[in-house]
């Protein structure tokens, strides 16, 4: 009985553990059905393109989460050039984020990693990933060639062209290095320089008998670097007996067509276009233009002629210094045409320049000036082979009033003077470089009328200058020799 006893007693209380099982460990029946919440992960995550050239740009950022609401992106580095992209969370439920960063230009030499992560949460966790875009240093700026031409001058100076070749340079600066007692004139002025520079430089005289090295370097920088190219030019000694002016002519103070600009007021001429300031006393007028030719078939009579002067507007009073060149068909002369620069100061007729050889489409600078009251000196130079002339101080009394940038019909004098027909001319006449010491009042933009209409015409100046154009009927002139 005992036995019997126990042994059932036995069996109820394992009946009775296994019933309440889940109890004993601390679970109800419902809770043993639930499901563990899942971790929220970064499967991947990284960013197209993984490399930026050193001026930077747009990568696109992609990832793949499981198990998770909402996706941030953060910056981990930090740099001195701009990184920019949306700081907000955004939802990537369904597994997937992508988004746009945009990266500024790298201002060092070294290369630069931008470290980036992506933070996935859900209600209880959070994971990251990091990803890294790799930034180009900046390539430093190269000058590959600098030079100047022509790169000897004679005694009596002239200009000379820069030209320059550059790689990675944002802005290029010219230096003068040398020192010496004749003026340099160039812009100290930094400008831009994408791949190529140029400039002007003009060179005074070298009044001592010994050659002279003027040395220039060309500084090229961008944000990370620089570079200088170094270049010369030689100036002859000054001969014995040799015409060497010893003043240097001063600075051209005002530009014609400057802001604010002057009034312009329109006017009709038979021998005469282009620009005239009008105001002064000018004691300085200076300018560049390009030679230009007749064309084929011009008759000899017809002409044609470049210059920069002074006075010369008024009829009351007819005095006028210049310097140009004149163009004439020429039967005789090499090529049929005669190319001849000149000064002259009237009443005198014009001089011609003989040691100063000039050719069709050559840029031809004249710049004219008060040394000190009626004492004026004369300077004509080829920019495009260096060569140049002064006159010795000359004396001259006019009144200043207007500086003038012309083309001209010249006159013909057999019997009398009169205005010759204006040769046609091709291409048009560039006159730049413009300037004048003086106030200006206004310009007058001067219209040459021959025949049945005009002949020649400007074109609206600018602080860069302007153009002459020939307008007229070739067949009107040619037919009258």
């Amino acid at each position: 009985m005992v036995c019997r006893v126990k042994g059932r007693a036995s069996v109820v209380a394992l009946a009775m553990a296994v019933w309440a099982g889940p109890a004993l460990f601390g679970q109800t029946g419902a809770s043993a059905s639930a499901q563990p919440a899942q971790p929220a992960v970064v499967l991947s995550a990284s960013a197209v393109p993984g490399q930026l050239p050193a001026t930077g740009g747009a990568v696109t950022v992609e990832a793949r989460v499981d198990h998770a609401t909402s996706c941030q992106l953060q910056l981990l580095s930090s740099q001195s050039f701009a990184v920019v992209y949306s700081h907000d969370p955004k939802s990537c439920a369904n597994g997937q984020y992508s988004a746009r960063v945009a990266i500024g230009p790298n201002p060092t030499s070294g290369q630069r990693t931008v470290a980036l992560a992506l933070l996935a949460r859900n209600a209880s966790s959070a994971s990251v990933g990091r990803f890294y875009v790799l930034l180009a240093g900046a390539a430093p700026a190269v000058v590959l060639s600098a030079s100047a031409a022509p790169g000897g001058l004679p005694a009596h100076g002239g200009t000379v062209s820069v030209k320059a070749r550059l790689d990675h340079a944002t802005s290029c600066q010219l230096q003068l290095l040398s020192r010496q007692s004749f003026a340099v004139v160039y812009s100290h002025n930094p400008r831009t320089c994408a791949g190529e520079y140029s400039a002007r430089v003009t060179i005074g005289p070298n009044t001592t008998p010994v050659r002279r090295t003027v040395a220039f370097a060309l500084v090229a920088r961008n944000a990370a670097s620089i570079s200088m190219g170094r270049f010369y030019v030689l100036l002859a000694a000054g001969a014995p007996g040799q015409t060497v002016s010893n003043s240097t002519a001063p600075p051209a103070t005002t530009t014609p067509g400057s802001t604010p600009p002057a009034p312009v007021d329109d006017v009709e001429s038979s021998n005469w276009s282009g620009y005239s300031s009008v105001g002064g006393p000018y004691t300085v007028v200076k300018g560049t233009f390009t030679v230009p030719s007749p064309v084929a078939g011009t008759s000899p009579r017809a002409q044609v002629a470049e210059w920069v002067g002074v006075d010369g507007t008024s009829a009351s009073d007819p005095s006028l210094i210049q310097a140009g060149v004149d163009e004439q068909a020429d039967p005789e002369s090499p090529g049929g045409l005669d190319v001849a620069p000149w000064w002259e100061i009237l009443p005198a007729t014009a001089t011609p320049i003989t040691t100063v050889p000039v050719s069709v489409g050559d840029e031809v600078t004249v710049t004219i000036w008060q040394v000190s009251g009626t004492t004026w000196e004369i300077n004509l130079v080829d920019d495009n082979t260096g060569k140049g002339f002064s006159t010795p101080p000359e004396h001259y009394t006019g009144p200043g009033s207007t500086a003038e940038w012309v083309v001209e019909a010249t006159a013909e004098c057999r019997f009398e003077c009169r205005t010759a027909p204006l040769a046609p001319y091709s291409p048009a006449v560039s006159f730049t470089d413009l300037g004048m010491a003086g106030p200006q009042k206004s310009l007058d933009e001067i219209t040459m009328v021959q025949g049945p209409g005009t002949v020649s015409t400007p074109s609206a100046i600018n602080p860069n200058g302007f153009q002459v154009t020939y307008t007229g009927t070739r067949e009107f002139f040619s037919d009258n020799s």
